[in-house]
């Protein structure tokens, strides 16, 4: 073995003789620590959301979510993953001397993004755990701003990092910086993350009204070659929901009873609105429908109510069954994921009661299956707001993870992890 071999061998041996871990060097020292991989892969019970989710798999404690077959929780130091079956650490990743800012992730088992409060990016190898590279950009906006924020996406095979007054975006594979996004000047981002649509990244915004007028709230779409603003368009009054690669959707556009369907397939978007019931907010879109609670419902139990956006009629009604109440819903795959619970009285605290997941058809509001939940630890034992309610947070991999909402996304929670009993998906 030669001399630099030797002393290498030398050095990683002492690191993982220190509580397991490996001190990371090469290049710049970005104050890393890592452990594991250990042991094999932990793989998917399967490639897409479930259709009759019967089996708990696991209850996760401050997790970011699910990636595959492993679960991305916090640690003290960093991140953990650990086997979504076992709950046993496959790998760590760590930095000293900052603090962990923003995760995020798409559930491929490629990369896990994080942005630290020393404004370091590293993109984790979901695989190893190991940083697969990392770029620097000042983390949030000056102290003292009222509007400042950070979050961080992994989208289209692009990281994209956003404050402010910026949104600059890196090639998931090898971090290359690909743009750093145009802001008009006139306005700043806000807070509500970033999608993909057909060739641009779509990200909310704050722009200065006209005259007396109040602010403007658009989205802002950003190409995903160059980062520059393809197109731009008012958000609504209740913010439009992406429905399909080129179609976003709302049932609340200029005001109560007037919707609107928003095509940016050309070169400008191109706006139409239809009247829809009032007290209708849309609360989830995909696989071209809109789903809306209906809150003229006295008991405002969550009924909810589907619209087929292309035929632009109401496709079905499902109300939850007597005396309990439906929380936010999901779509993934064709089907609607709804928890039915018991209600929150007013100014009460939520308390941890048995539930039950429904799936449905997305087309038809049938019912496909249901599952009855264990109880899930609130987030709080403090009252709250009365929508406070568990709701899916993922279906995908074979699983549906189940949370209290309220959560910002890039944050932590408790999750109920199920699954089909032999994790098949039809």
């Amino acid at each position: 073995m030669s001399k630099a071999r030797a002393v290498l061998a030398a050095v990683v041996v002492a690191a993982l003789a220190v509580g397991g871990w490996l001190v990371l060097r090469g290049g710049p020292d970005y104050h890393e620590q890592a452990g594991g991989p250990q042991g094999a892969f932990p793989t998917a019970a399967a490639s897409g959301a479930p259709a009759a989710p019967g089996r708990v798999v696991r209850q996760t404690s401050q997790s970011y979510g699910v990636d595959g077959g492993l679960s991305i929780d916090q640690a003290a130091e960093g991140i953990v993953a650990r086997g979504l079956e076992t709950g046993k650490v496959y790998w760590r990743y760590g930095r000293s001397g900052t603090d962990l800012g923003q995760v995020d992730f798409t559930g491929d088992g490629r990369t896990v993004a994080t942005w630290w409060r020393d404004g370091v990016v590293a993109a984790i190898d979901v695989r190893t755990g190991k940083p697969r590279w990392h770029t620097k950009v000042t983390y949030g906006d000056p102290v003292g701003s009222s509007n400042t924020f950070a979050a961080i996406d992994v989208v289209s095979g692009l990281v994209v990092v956003e404050s402010v007054n910026g949104i600059t975006a890196f090639a998931e594979d090898g971090g290359k910086r690909v743009w750093r996004g145009a802001v008009p000047k006139d306005c700043t981002l806000s807070s509500g993350g970033v999608f993909a649509m057909r060739g641009v990244v779509v990200a909310r915004a704050k722009c200065a009204g006209k005259g007396d007028s109040d602010d403007d709230l658009p989205l802002l779409a950003f190409d995903t070659h160059s980062g520059a603003v393809g197109w731009r368009v008012d958000s609504g009054i209740n913010h439009l929901r992406p429905v399909d690669d080129h179609t976003l959707v709302t049932s609340l556009w200029s005001g109560e009873g007037v919707g609107a369907v928003v095509d940016v397939a050309g070169r400008a978007p191109h706006v139409s609105t239809w009247p829809l019931p009032a007290l209708r907010p849309s609360v989830a879109a995909g696989d071209g429908i809109m789903l809306s609670v209906d809150n003229t419902v006295r008991a405002l139990d969550g009924t909810l109510v589907a619209y087929d956006v292309a035929g632009r009629r109401t496709a079905w009604t499902h109300h939850p069954a007597k005396g309990t109440r439906f929380g936010l819903p999901l779509i993934e795959d064709g089907r609607v994921y709804v928890v039915q619970q018991a209600p929150l009285a007013s100014n009460r605290a939520p308390k941890a009661a048995p539930s039950d997941l429904l799936v449905l058809d997305a087309r038809t509001g049938r019912q496909l299956d249901s599952m009855r939940l264990p109880p899930v630890a609130p987030a709080s034992s403090e009252p709250g707001d009365p929508d406070t309610a568990l709701a899916p947070w993922q279906a995908a991999a074979g699983v549906v993870t189940v949370r209290w909402n309220g959560m910002l996304a890039g944050t932590t929670a408790d999750l109920l992890v199920v699954g089909s009993p032999s994790g098949q998906v039809r």
